[in-house]
């Protein structure tokens, strides 16, 4: 982002999905299942999710903010226990925030079977930088579009990481909070699901992602070689 920053880009919107901090939270290791199967299928560890490990929650905020234009939106995607920390930094960082709203998974994928109700939403924070004027396109109270399926696997056939974002979400945020031909940031792109939501609704995209494998995935796929 400091780059960007030296360069004057400014942006219209912030779209991404930090690391949870999840598997510091589960005692070192998150154990996923398939549905309806009491076998272990996926482990996620400190060394396979060493991104995760001790992520600063707000150190890229007040950057990103630097980026965003007066009248630009802001979504976070997060756990629900960082969310308060998370508005707090965006408050001192002359945001608004406006609201904690979440995704309702129809089909969630349980973890520690038998240990623990199985969580059904996923929550994000919606922010705007303090300006009269910001980009809503709703026309309709928006209760029930956030209801749908956990990632279909048509996209993430080669999906490498525990928590990719169904293209279809990403689409509609990116319709409410953006028009045509803005420019959109995700600081942490992963799989690149913004990427091909943007391309398919006709907006720019700025990605940033440090971590190698992932960028390389991303990569893939904005080449269409994945």
């Amino acid at each position: 982002m400091d780059k960007l920053i030296e360069q004057w880009v400014k942006v219209d919107a912030i779209i991404t999905d930090p690391p949870f901090n999840l598997v510091e939270k589960c005692w070192g290791s998150i154990h996923l299942f398939r549905q309806n199967e009491k076998d272990w299928n996926d482990v996620y560890t400190k060394d396979s999710m060493s991104y995760d490990v001790w992520f600063n929650q707000t150190e890229w905020i007040s950057k990103a903010m630097k980026l965003l234009k007066k009248w630009g939106n802001i979504i976070i995607f997060n756990d629900w226990e960082n969310m308060a920390e998370i508005a707090w930094e965006l408050r001192e960082n002359k945001a608004n925030v406006k609201s904690l709203n979440h995704w309702q998974k129809t089909n969630p994928q349980p973890a520690e079977w038998k240990r623990r109700f199985v969580p059904w939403r996923e929550y994000f924070l919606h922010a705007i930088k303090k300006w009269d004027k910001y980009t809503f396109n709703l026309d309709k109270i928006h209760h029930w579009d956030f209801i749908m399926w956990l990632t279909p696997w048509r996209e993430k056939k080669h999906w490498k990481h525990p928590n990719q974002k169904p293209i279809k979400l990403m689409e509609e945020l990116i319709k409410i909070v953006t028009n045509e031909w803005d420019t959109v940031l995700d600081c942490f792109m992963w799989s690149n699901s913004t990427w091909v939501a943007c391309k398919n609704l006709n907006r720019k995209i700025i990605g940033i992602e440090l971590d190698e494998n992932y960028f390389k995935i991303a990569n893939d796929r904005i080449n269409g070689t994945d």
